[in-house]
């Protein structure tokens, strides 16, 4: 787990409301063309992601607009019973702003090119996620003064 001091600049705009922890993942498994829909192998894993959160109190949910972000984040948006808001993944600094402004906890699914930059937009730090890599969960939590914390897990449920 890293941790470090969050940029006093970025909290300056968003001083009075941050939320407890923002957790981002990429989607699951996909299948081929344009806008595929998941894999079975996706399915379970958006399925896992239940189990994996399923004692946290999530506020909100937010999802690119396409089906495999959709589905991915669907089992977890029913079981909180959330309304999943699409996001423009082309305009993530102003997203960020949105995200840290809002209370409680956040999941955010995106891609394997925009969930690292969310990454590094609310917390200053680099993470990577490889084309064909579909298990990484980051788990952003601030705490008092501006200090900040980065967890990786991992979303992987082999042998279950």
């Amino acid at each position: 787990m890293k941790t470090l001091l969050f940029p006093l600049l970025l909290l300056s705009s968003a001083a009075q409301a941050l939320p407890e922890q923002v957790i981002l993942f990429r989607h699951a498994e996909k299948a081929q063309g344009d806008n595929p829909q998941l894999t079975e192998k996706g399915q379970q894993r958006a399925k896992h992601l239940v189990s994996m959160f399923n004692d946290r109190a999530i506020k909100h949910a937010f999802s690119t607009d396409y089906h495999r972000t959709q589905q991915t984040i669907a089992p977890l948006a029913k079981h909180f019973g959330l309304e999943v808001t699409s996001y423009d993944p082309q305009n993530l600094e102003a997203f960020s702003n949105e995200v840290l402004e809002l209370k409680g906890e956040v999941v955010i699914v995106g891609h394997s090119n925009t969930t690292p930059e969310l990454v590094r937009i609310l917390s200053s730090q680099e993470v990577s996620i490889a084309e064909d890599e579909f298990n990484k969960v980051f788990v952003i939590t601030y705490g008092k003064f501006g200090r900040v914390s980065l967890s990786t897990l991992s979303s992987d449920n082999e042998g279950k």
